[in-house]
């Protein structure tokens, strides 16, 4: 069973690499497909969606692209998550029985905590674990 789409896989890896690039001014859409491994034409329907969501601005021409829209420390996965597949619920509710909504309430919060990492946070994972693997070569 997988939990989350392909849409949030890739838009989210697109956020990624906007966010290692945050200073460096507008990214342009081949250059975030190369490096996160995504179809351009699915790349441009994703940050079209996400453009309309304020997470992503773009600038048309040569010198254009795409940047975050927020700094790096406001943008969190379940944000992103719910732009790309709507609002995060474990189960249907309605036909539950109350110890069971209480039970199912409690797990969708805890679930969604480990989702309010943000990509500033990603960002910093990745270079330690770069770190890591360069201290061992």
């Amino acid at each position: 069973m997988k939990i989350f789409s392909q849409k949030v896989k890739y838009g989210l890896s697109a956020l990624f690499e906007l966010a290692k690039k945050y200073n460096m001014g507008f990214i342009q859409i081949k250059d975030i497909s190369s490096a996160q491994k995504i179809p351009k034409n699915y790349l441009e329907q994703l940050l079209s969606i996400l453009k309309k969501a304020g997470l992503v601005e773009s600038l048309r021409g040569s010198h254009g692209g795409y940047k975050l829209n927020k700094p790096t420390n406001q943008i969190k996965i379940i944000d992103v998550i719910e732009v790309l597949d709507g609002p995060l619920t474990i189960i249907d509710l309605s036909k539950s029985t109350e110890v069971f909504k209480t039970i199912w309430k409690d797990i969708e919060q805890k679930f969604k905590k480990l989702l309010e990492i943000n990509l500033e946070e990603l960002v910093k994972k990745e270079d330690l674990i770069n770190q890591r693997l360069f201290f061992q070569i």
